[in-house]
């Protein structure tokens, strides 16, 4: 009897060993947790992705961490700005160090890598968008059209950045080690239809909450793009398809919940007075959205102060710190500074919250660009309301109450900070808040920590102005380059611009006027080739120790890691590195 009971076992055994699936038993089938395969189930699902999407970018691009590293596109350590200067011409902490920049630099693994798990999002969303069934095919489409603008969004990145680059159209569903680099032409190319298909169905401003990019969004890249191409007519009807669509205009006038803000000034003596203007009114919290009136914000990147996923409800979540990095001179000594006399004075103001002077603005942005034409004085952008130049004892117990700091009045062991440039360094108001969220520091007194939180520009309609100026100026036409050119100084009270003053330089020079520490200045500089240029022309550290900058840093180096990891096929590197 127990044999056949043994027998009988080694049967079941058999069967059940010839009868089993074992790839259906090794393949995972999560239950508890989402994964490109449970997780497409409903339309929401799909908004939900986007919505992912687009808190990856807040996340990445503006506020993962407190770190000069979040800035690193936005101009830091390029033309616009230098990293911690402790005394004259001695650098230190340098984010790129371009004497010794390489292809294993934190900036060229960081952003490639960020665009290409970006870019895998937006391919899973295109991949399964027919995983359901849609209610309205309209809705489907512009669901595919705003993954496809995002994903044209990061490609034009990468190739103004890189070059060629591997071109991924689908979902990633298992490893690769095989990929090779697509032509920059090629990569433009696939950006450009992935843009044309959305200005085809993407929502417009009016039918998409803030924060979403709207249709006007991709008509704005799909200008940049058509400018690298050489197809300059076409670069011209994108751009010209929001300036002139009837749903966007320059703001001209004061507006918004401060436009009737008064002040004493930084002097802090005297009556409250008017205060700021509408470029000033532009920056401030409340004021980004077009529910503020606001007709000139393309694309805004949100931020909520104490809201689950706001990005700005503690010291630790990864907050936008703007104003600790690109606002202005050094918080130092607690936040405090003796004048002569040793009377401590509070180094901020209700205009300035907590700089602590990690990045300096270079030369070129402290003065360069405001005094062409003679404006330095005229151009709103450079006023006292939205650059800050001149600081003020603001003790009453001071002496020198009300008087401009100064190495005369300044405690002798604090002088080295004035000479290093860290004390009167500008302080830009547009990366300021007028009254801070506060947080609660040790000793009880109420501190933004250098965090600000409002919203954020990724893009408005003056750069739009700018990009279809330099098409028409690529394309011939400097009159109507100068034109649009004008558009943009005429709000900030800026003298006009002719024909013959118009070249890339300008062009330049007028972005870094109107967009410093918004546009991506280093995607910027690296498409039109300028990047080797203005770091050998404007870059401090460069300046001060003579480090040479060769040509071939007007592409970045694809990662080492990227090219080794990469074992079956040779991902080429660029020439250079």
């Amino acid at each position: 009897m127990k044999n056949i009971r043994y027998i009988f076992s080694i049967i079941v055994l058999c069967f059940v060993a010839v009868s089993c699936d074992h790839n259906e038993l090794l393949t995972e089938n999560p239950k508890d947790f989402f994964s490109p395969s449970n997780a497409f189930k409903t339309e929401q699902n799909f908004v939900s992705a986007l919505a992912d999407i687009y808190l990856d970018n807040r996340n990445n691009f503006y506020s993962s961490s407190d770190d000069v590293s979040n800035y690193s596109l936005l101009g830091a350590d390029l033309d616009l700005t230098y990293t911690r200067q402790d005394a004259v011409g001695v650098f230190t902490n340098e984010y790129f160090d371009w004497n010794t920049f390489n292809a294993d630099a934190p900036f060229v693994s960081k952003w490639y890598g960020t665009f290409y798990q970006l870019i895998f999002k937006a391919n899973t969303i295109i991949d399964r968008i027919d995983d359901i069934t849609w209610d309205s095919e309209e809705d489907r489409d512009a669901i595919v059209a705003e993954a496809r603008f995002l994903r044209a969004h990061y490609y034009r990145l990468l190739a103004n950045m890189w070059g060629g680059a591997p071109l991924i159209l689908e979902e990633t569903k298992a490893p690769r080690f095989d990929y090779t680099r697509e032509t920059r032409e090629n990569v433009y190319l696939q950006c450009k239809a992935d843009l044309e298909y959305a200005t085809q169905h993407m929502y417009t401003v009016d039918q998409v909450p803030g924060g979403r990019a709207p249709k006007a969004a991709a008509y704005h890249v799909l200008a940049e793009v058509n400018i690298q191409l050489g197809d300059y007519q076409d670069a011209i009807d994108a751009a010209s398809a929001v300036i002139d669509g009837g749903n966007y205009a320059l703001m001209t006038s004061r507006f918004g919940l401060f436009s009737d803000f008064q002040w004493r000034g930084y002097d802090y003596i005297g009556p409250d007075e008017p205060w700021g203007d509408v470029y000033w009114d532009m920056f401030r919290k409340g004021n980004f959205n077009r529910s503020a009136g606001n007709t000139e914000t393309i694309w805004n990147c949100q931020f909520e102060f104490d809201v689950v996923g706001g990005a700005s409800t503690d010291r630790t979540e990864g907050n936008f710190g703007i104003e600790r990095h690109l606002g202005g001179p050094i918080y130092w000594n607690g936040g405090q500074i003796s004048d002569l006399n040793g009377v401590r004075n509070v180094y901020k103001d209700t205009l300035m919250g907590r700089p602590t002077g990690v990045n300096g603005a270079t030369d070129y942005l402290r003065n360069q660009i405001w005094n062409f034409n003679g404006d330095f004085n005229n151009d709103i952008r450079n006023s006292k309301y939205n650059i800050q130049r001149t600081y003020y004892w603001n003790n009453p117990e001071s002496a020198f109450f009300g008087t401009p700091w100064s190495e005369a009045t300044c405690n002798p062991a604090q002088v080295e900070r004035f000479n290093g440039g860290r004390i009167n360094q500008p302080s830009f108001k547009k990366n300021v808040e007028l009254k801070h969220e506060a947080y609660k520091v040790q000793d009880g007194e109420d501190n933004s920590d250098g965090r600000i939180f409002k919203d954020w520009y990724i893009m408005r309609l003056a750069e739009t102005y700018l990009l279809r100026a330099e098409a028409y100026h690529l394309n011939g036409d400097n009159g109507s380059a100068a034109a649009d050119i004008n558009a943009v100084r005429n709000r900030a009270q800026a003298t006009s611009v002719t024909a013959g003053d118009v070249d890339l330089d300008l062009i330049l020079d007028e972005r870094a006027r109107e967009l410093h520490f918004e546009e991506y200045r280093m995607n910027t500089l690296l498409r039109m080739g300028k990047l080797a240029e203005y770091l050998r022309k404007y870059h401090s550290a460069t300046l001060e120790n003579g480090y040479t900058i060769p040509d071939h840093y007007n592409l970045m180096p694809i990662p080492s890691s990227e090219i080794e990891a990469n074992k079956d096929a040779v991902l080429e590197q660029n020439t250079g590195y």
